[in-house]
């Protein structure tokens, strides 16, 4: 049986509970149920808490840490140290002096494996600690290749370490969708939803101002939106309030509870997105998995998910006059077929159990050419 460790650095000091950071990192990290029954995988993570829990059948160690760049967390390497693993694997690409320092005290033949989380290259003297690093890093894991194009040269030296495996998921399933707009108030046929914050990065600007033109032809058109952080609410508002267009055809609903978006994904017919840039996107694989037709943009990660675009629709970011005569292109679409395609695509392909998959096998072949 191969040892896994798998290591988040990062420190949940708001957090005093196990179940509180499990439960914040559930989308990352359910892969865990479905792994090769040969991994013996464990994990180790950092809050206000110290202590070893069995939480459903995995063995969780918990260690008190500070969220700092030369901060060297000698408690929880002695006791990676201890369970001698054959292979670690390191949640996010921002702990090159923990990784450098964990490798040194680990076996020889102990494999690295390093998953990214959306991080970007440090500059300076952190991207020069970054770069030797790599050195110890066998195997790099990003949602799509094309998601590792700024760390290719800046930082990872060999290009053939780098992996395709899913960042995360989720355990939603589709709700009954008559029941689901009972409760949503979501109706009709062309029904879009935007689950995100309201920030630069997503651009829910163009989102409007293509929906503005598409709603004023498909005057059934609705889009919904859901959002946490609002820091451009203000300006979303004021778009919305001069048009009268849009004052008809978008309602925002603010924030809502994480459980009650799957009757929101069940409900509405097409997932809407504007991202300029995401490791995986959390919203969009909720959606999938609820059979929402996504209709976002076309970065690295959305192109991947989605198959280049066979399960949903792709435009360019920041392109509004596309993704206007995208949605104008839907009046021609099975939605229903759509959706089951897509929710047949997500339990395939970017499920839970397609991830431990990945990671199983990766394992696996790495263990098998250690010396």
């Amino acid at each position: 049986m191969i040892k896994v460790v798998d290591v988040v650095y990062h420190c949940h000091h708001e957090f005093n509970s196990p179940q509180q950071v499990i439960e914040i990192q559930k989308p990352a990290f359910g892969f865990a149920d479905f792994v090769h029954p040969i991994l013996n995988i464990q994990f180790v993570k950092h809050l206000n808490y110290t202590g070893t829990k069995k939480i459903n059948g995995l063995q969780y160690t918990f260690f008190k840490s500070r969220n700092r760049f030369w901060y060297i967390p000698f408690a929880t390497h002695r006791y990676i140290k201890k369970q001698d693993p054959g292979i670690v694997m390191i949640e996010g690409l921002l702990f090159p002096i923990q990784i450098i320092l964990l490798k040194f005290s680990l076996k020889k033949k102990c494999k690295i494996i390093a998953r990214h989380h959306g991080e970007r290259p440090f500059k300076g003297i952190k991207g020069f600690f970054q770069r030797l690093a790599d050195k110890y890093i066998d195997v790099y894991l990003f949602t799509s290749f094309n998601n590792a194009d700024e760390w290719k040269g800046s930082v990872i030296k060999y290009v053939s370490k780098c992996a395709e495996v899913l960042e995360a998921s989720t355990y939603f399933k589709r709700k009954e969708f008559i029941k689901s707009q009972t409760v949503t108030g979501v109706n009709g046929s062309y029904n879009f939803l935007w689950v995100g914050r309201l920030i630069a990065g997503k651009d829910p600007f163009t989102v409007l101002a293509a929906f503005e033109k598409y709603a004023s032809q498909q005057t059934c058109a609705r889009l919904f939106m859901i959002y946490q952080e609002n820091d451009l609410l203000e300006d979303v508002k004021r778009i919305i309030s001069g048009s009268k267009t849009l004052q008809q055809s978008v309602k925002l609903v603010g924030k809502t509870d994480n459980i009650n978006l799957v009757d929101w994904y069940s409900a509405a017919n097409f997932f809407i997105a504007g991202s300029h840039r995401e490791a995986a996107g959390y919203a969009i694989l909720e959606a999938m998995a609820c059979g929402c037709i996504p209709v976002v943009t076309a970065i690295p990660s959305f192109t991947k998910i989605t198959a280049n675009g066979k399960y949903g629709f792709l435009y360019p970011k920041g392109d509004a006059d596309a993704l206007t005569s995208l949605l104008l292109s839907f009046n021609d679409i099975n939605i229903e077929a759509k959706r089951l395609d897509i929710e047949n695509h997500f339990t395939e392909q970017l499920s839970f159990k397609k991830i431990a998959a990945d990671i199983s096998n990766l394992c696996l072949q790495l263990y098998s050419v250690q010396g």
